[in-house]
């Protein structure tokens, strides 16, 4: 068996000791629409062990009232992740704030599960910890010009630049501080090829209609009522 065999083989042990399995695609929920299939590579594990840089599949899910707002679906525990053997368990969403394709930030979040000794597993990106810290608001943050990922040609990246790393922090690795994450350069979220021209900007009189109600649920013939508007980019609340 190889090193990077026995490596996943311990990473997966341990995180599924304390995780419960869990199949099949989740069902669509209030407030988020499923997009579809796009591709992930996290640049982030590989803190743990550069043998971990890989990219897979993953479901994205865009929320209804704030375009840009994405979400993964449960990305390392999904099933296609291949540090973990492919294997299923319970994790968090990982979301990302793209509703300014300029600048571009992760706030701090739980990724929901442990890894070995390493702990519990946390994200940000640099703005996202000033934010989560209250030293900043991200309109100060781009007031002072400060460096943010993009979202362009479908694509969400960050800057391979020293002063601006993600920040992922294990509980029990450099006392939970978050250490420099995407030190290669490679994170990147791939959307969906449907949606990649909507979010590049795509002129919003030629994006399809979309109607929600206030809680977020799409409607299809929408009547008798106050109701979200979606048009690309655009949102507006209406009366019919």
């Amino acid at each position: 068996m190889t090193n990077q065999s026995l490596m996943k083989k311990f990473l997966l042990g341990s995180v599924l000791a304390a995780m419960a399995l869990t199949a099949g695609a989740r069902e669509a929920q209030e407030g988020w629409t499923q997009l579809g299939t796009g591709s992930f590579c996290d640049d982030l594990i590989s803190v743990i062990d550069e043998q971990f840089l890989d990219t897979w599949e993953v479901e994205i899910e865009e929320s209804a009232t704030e375009p840009g707002m994405y979400r993964l679906v449960n990305p390392f525990g999904s099933g296609k992740c291949p540090y973990f053997d492919f294997k299923t368990f319970n994790a968090n969403d990982l979301v990302i704030n793209a509703t300014d394709p300029d600048h571009v930030w992760i706030p701090l979040q739980s990724l929901g599960f442990s890894i070995a000794s390493w702990g519990s597993f946390s994200l940000s990106c640099f703005n996202g910890l000033m934010v989560a810290s209250d030293v900043f608001t991200v309109e100060e943050l781009i007031e002072f010009d400060c460096l943010f990922g993009t979202l362009a040609d479908g694509k969400i990246t960050f800057p391979d630049d020293d002063s601006y790393r993600l920040q992922p922090s294990f509980e029990n690795y450099l006392e939970g501080l978050p250490a420099d994450g995407n030190t290669h350069g490679k994170f990147c979220v791939t959307l969906p090829e449907a949606y990649s021209g909507i979010a590049d900007g795509i002129a919003d009189e030629n994006a399809p209609v979309e109607y929600y109600n206030i809680q977020g649920v799409r409607v299809n013939d929408p009547s008798n009522g106050i109701f979200i508007r979606r048009q690309g980019s655009k949102v507006t609340k209406i009366a019919l």
